[in-house]
């Protein structure tokens, strides 16, 4: 016996008609994205639904006999067709039985067996098992969850909070048969309507799910102050039991959101994913769609700003950073052409890399790097290009500082020696323009006298007074924003005639810098957004 079975089980794993038959099934049976599966699915449900309509109109009319025997046989026979390969698909029984482990061959039998086994019994198959009888035809009702995904889904999400509804379950089980046996002791023989201990419990239950049918009331005071005891751990049951169901649906809304979009990126072509919508995303994902060529697709947590990429009119994935499984899903029809992860966080960056190179090698990914000393850790990753957005604006401030300051021979004046302009300054200094650093941060002061400045004037917090400057080029590099613009419009009130240069991060503020007088804006994330665009249309070159 034992040797037919492993005969069989070697002919099963080496035919591929069988594998391709079983495949075939499996992929219809489970796979949401098999093209004839949503054609299935439609079949089952409206043979399920013929069949219970036959049976509650046959209760009340006379239909004809040959509508009940297609229930009865022909669906019926459907059911336990389906019900059959359902088992046959669940494992693969063959793949233990050839297996070359050191367990001996009955063990191998019995490992394979129990899968089988632990399938036949789940709530699933039980439910497809029983709805094949016609005595139980009603119980096809509940096969709709197998074909009818978003509520299939849902009783996904309500089996993950399985804890909490244990425990609630427990509490109602201690509610329910507490206040049932009081009512019970303190009812019986006096309230002509309670009759047993099981309409004790009846009352008990109805009272605390808040419905009082009304046909079993208390008439003894004390059994009213158990009433209202039972109603008011009944609103806080339901406010539990409500709660958490909330917070299983709004999670498993939040997959069914992100898979319908990735099914509309599928779609898509030449598509650059875009983790990250901040200025920087923004500015990118403006340029990419300017040209047409590229699809932009944000990956975006923050709900704040994955409004604003709604409204900017792009396609949102609803994620705090890409797992494996996400991007391996964005991957499957081959049309991602970059990626991109702009997060500001350098740890956010490097997972997103790894986990993209771990699903697909040849995954073009660029990324943000915002500190300088994980340039060896970025590269480890394989990454195929980075950009420091700070970076990437200073050989443009350079340049036309450097003009002002030697050619013209004025004076350049930075409020800020920060991570803006720290890198400027030192440029500057180095070809011998005069520079002067104002500054309110006593750290700030201290590094840029560290780095040889001596003209570094601190400027006082308290009163923020300003200095007197009437000539020369005024650079804001202040951290805050806010206090650029502050500078700004204050020089300008006091008088000073000079250019006004503002080395700029925040692109809702550019608007502003411009009411407050300044003469140029140097975009960091302008210019860092440019590179990322040259970097994507090189590498389609080369492809």
């Amino acid at each position: 016996m034992h040797h037919s079975m492993v005969k069989l089980s070697h002919a099963m794993h080496n035919s591929v008609g069988y594998q391709k038959t079983k495949s075939f099934f499996r992929s219809l049976f489970e796979d949401l994205s098999y093209p004839y599966k949503k054609y299935f699915d439609v079949f089952m449900i409206g043979l399920i639904m013929v069949s219970v309509s036959i049976l509650v109109v046959n209760k009340t009319q006379n239909i004809p006999q040959w509508l009940v025997d297609i229930d009865l046989y022909f669906i019926t026979a459907i059911f336990i067709l389906e019900y059959l390969l359902r088992v046959w698909v669940s494992h693969d029984m063959h793949h233990y039985v050839v297996s070359e482990t050191s367990a001996g061959r009955s063990v191998r039998f019995l490992a394979a067996l129990r899968f089988k086994l632990h399938y036949m019994f789940s709530l699933p198959a039980l439910i497809d098992l029983i709805a094949i009888f016609p005595d139980f035809r009603i119980v096809r009702l509940l096969k709709l969850y197998r074909y009818m995904h978003g509520a299939s889904s849902l009783f996904d999400a309500l089996l993950k909070k399985r804890f909490e509804f244990i425990f609630i379950g427990y509490m109602l089980f201690g509610i329910t048969f507490t206040f049932g046996s009081l009512f019970y002791l303190l009812e019986f023989g006096v309230n002509k309507n309670l009759h047993s201990y099981l309409d004790a419990i009846y009352w008990a239950l109805i009272s605390i799910a808040t419905v009082g049918y009304g046909d079993i009331s208390p008439v003894t005071d004390l059994g009213k102050v158990v009433a209202m005891f039972g109603i008011v751990f009944g609103i806080a049951m339901i406010s539990f039991v409500t709660s958490v169901m909330v917070s299983a649906f709004s999670q498993r809304f939040d997959e069914l959101r992100n898979q319908d979009s990735i099914n509309q990126v599928r779609k898509m072509h030449n598509v650059v994913l875009i983790n990250g919508y901040g200025h920087l995303g923004a500015t990118i994902a403006k340029k990419l769609k300017q040209q047409t060529f590229y699809t932009p697709v944000i990956m975006e947590n923050d709900e704040t700003r994955v409004r604003y990429a709604q409204e900017d009119g792009y396609q949102i994935i609803h994620t705090d950073t890409a797992s494996m499984k996400m991007i391996e899903a964005l991957h499957q029809k081959g049309n991602i052409t970059a990626m991109l992860t702009l997060r500001s966080s350098d740890i956010d960056n490097i997972y997103f890399i790894l986990n993209a190179k771990s699903v697909y090698a040849k995954s073009v990914v660029y990324s943000r790097m915002n500190n300088s000393e994980l340039q060896l850790q970025y590269e480890a990753t394989k990454v195929d290009g980075l950009v420091k957005p700070y970076d990437a604006v200073d050989t443009k401030a350079f340049h036309y500082l450097m003009k002002h300051g030697i050619e013209v021979n004025q004076s350049i004046h930075f409020f800020g020696y920060t991570q803006k302009s720290s890198h400027i300054c030192q440029e500057l200094h180095k070809v011998g323009v005069k520079i002067s650093i104002y500054e309110r941060d006593m750290t700030h002061i201290t590094a840029a006298k560290n780095d040889g400045f001596v003209q570094v004037i601190h400027i006082d917090k308290q009163n923020d007074k300003m200095p007197e400057i009437r000539h020369g080029i005024v650079v804001c590099a202040m951290d805050d924003e806010a206090v650029n613009i502050y500078y700004s419009i204050t020089l300008r009130a006091k008088g000073f005639g000079g250019e006004i240069v503002a080395l700029s991060d925040t692109k809702e503020d550019n608007r502003k810098f411009i009411l407050a007088g300044v003469n140029k804006i140097f975009d960091i994330y302008e210019e860092s957004a440019s590179q990322f665009v040259e970097m994507i249309e090189n590498n389609a070159k080369k492809g």
